[in-house]
């Protein structure tokens, strides 16, 4: 157990140490393409610039924790070996695929790490729900290999080579996208591989049924593996903003997505399947910066949540337990129409101070102003379930400056990503009708939202809300719906 864990950690730390020079590279070099050998523009490239070093670094890190936390857990099994050597090849895959510097390195990359998790998912194969979220993800696994490689068809199409600062310098380089006729078909396939990726809905039923894999594929999986359909839309987005319609499409999924996400995991009774609806939530919101075209928060996101998530799932034993214990923190909702209003008023102050701290919401551009707005909302929600409460004014007061802080702190490494990606992504676009009009049905949908959920101390005892939240408890029944179609295919079969 030993040997192979040394040998493991020894990998880990070499990446970081990689990880190190690449960072160093780029800041006195700028962007490095490492050429191995190219064969009709298509070859084994890697591109070392700001984007693929964040992420590289990132996946680094998070591989350091999983594996020291995997040590102790699976300490005296008799597949320890096998864990880590599936582990080990379902990261290199993901660092291969952040480095990607070909459309063909980055094709099988991404088939690597659906193999790698594959393997994963499988590890404890006499379980049934291992073998139900194994087979569950190789259908949605295929059919994005199947979008991916239609995208890249048509890009190589496009531009007649797979080397993808070509096809970058192609696109910043022109204004008419016409002369590419099929960058929308390109655009939307991406769209659809990084949807079917990243769980969005209805994509997501196979992550509910990873419960009986090892903790540290969970924490792998949330904090790494999901991330990769927003880094595709993300290292694609001078694609995406060639496009009529892809973009657009993309924010309404990502937005509906979010909510979903955020909806159906307060309804969960378990730790880890709330946070699996929560990282539904969490890619849709990182998907709909996308689709508004701000790749910076987008990244920004990504980057967050992912250590966020990979915390939460190596330490969801300790909050059961920590729950279960006297002293845990509870609060129970009144339903105070006085205190909804006041809580509403707050989180609204704390917003607008700290908007004008970073130069006030008639300097904003519309879609930073649209983000900002679904972050208030979630201000408010928290808001509202600590006014209207039984917790101490105290705790209160900790939550609105709490509340300035991370809004704040929203603002500034937004700002830093953004100066920080510098060209790997285009200016924010201008806004057009179509835009504009979806947000404002998103934001108001939001809006009612947060209503009703205010007002659920006045509405639970009622059966429709009973039978409602019924519903949202089954997600909606999208696993159901799917687990019939696998069984209706078995029994074809």
């Amino acid at each position: 157990m030993n040997k192979i864990y040394n040998y493991s950690i020894f990998t880990v730390w070499t990446a970081l140490i990689a990880s190190a020079i690449s960072i160093f590279q780029i800041s006195t070099e700028g962007v490095t393409s490492i050429e191995y050998f190219t064969w009709n523009e298509v070859g084994l490239v890697l591109r070392l610039d700001s984007l693929s070093v964040t992420m590289y670094t990132m996946i680094a890190i998070i591989a350091l924790v999983v594996f020291r936390y995997s040590r102790n857990y699976l300490n005296g099994h008799d597949l320890h070996a096998q864990f880590f050597g599936r582990l080990a090849f379902t990261i290199a895959s993901v660092q291969l695929f952040v480095l990607s510097g070909n459309l063909a390195v980055l094709f099988f990359a991404w088939i690597g790490t659906a193999v790698g998790l594959h393997r994963l998912l499988m590890f404890f194969p006499q379980r049934a729900k291992s073998r139900l979220a194994a087979k569950k993800k190789f259908v949605i696994a295929r059919a994005s290999e199947a979008t991916l490689l239609g995208a890249i068809l048509l890009l190589y199409v496009s531009f007649n080579t797979g080397d993808i600062q070509q096809i970058f310098s192609a696109l910043q380089n022109t204004s008419d996208f016409s002369q590419y006729p099929y960058l929308e078909g390109a655009g939307l396939l991406l769209v659809l591989t990084a949807c079917l990726k990243s769980v969005q809905v209805p994509f997501h039923a196979w992550l509910l049924d990873v419960m009986e894999t090892p903790t540290p594929v969970s924490a792998l999986l949330h904090a790494g593996l999901l991330n990769a359909g927003p880094f595709l839309i993300i290292r694609f987005s001078y694609v995406m903003e060639g496009t009529q319609y892809a973009w657009l499409i993309l924010f309404i999924i990502g937005a509906l997505s979010a909510l979903y996400g955020a909806v159906i995991s307060s309804t969960q009774p378990t730790v880890k399947t709330s946070l699996a609806y929560s990282s539904i939530g969490h890619m849709g919101f990182s998907l709909m910066a996308c689709g508004l075209g701000i790749y910076s928060a987008a990244l920004l996101h990504l980057v967050s949540h992912s250590f966020y998530k990979a915390h939460a799932f190596l330490s969801s034993g300790s909050v059961v337990d920590t729950y279960q214990t006297k002293n845990a923190l509870r609060y129970q909702r009144k339903g105070s129409f006085l205190k909804i209003i006041l809580a509403v008023i707050g989180a609204i102050a704390v917003y607008l101070v700290s908007t004008e701290i970073w130069g006030g919401t008639e300097s904003m551009n519309f879609q930073m102003l649209m983000l900002s707005t679904v972050i208030l909302f979630g201000m408010i929600t928290l808001q509202i379930n600590a006014i209207d409460s039984d917790i101490k004014g105290r705790s209160v007061v900790y939550l609105l400056l709490i509340s300035g802080v991370i809004i704040n702190l929203f603002f500034f490494l937004e700002d830093v990503f953004h100066h920080y990606l510098g060209k790997e992504i285009p200016a924010v676009r201008v806004v057009d009708t179509s835009l504009s009009v979806t947000a404002y049905i998103i934001l108001a949908v939001y809006f009612i939202t947060i209503l009703v959920i205010s007002y659920l101390p006045m509405i639970s005892q009622k059966s429709a809300f009973r039978t409602l939240r019924i519903h949202l408890k089954q997600g909606l029944y999208f696993n159901h719906i799917m687990n019939r179609a696998l069984n209706a295919l078995a029994m074809k079969k």
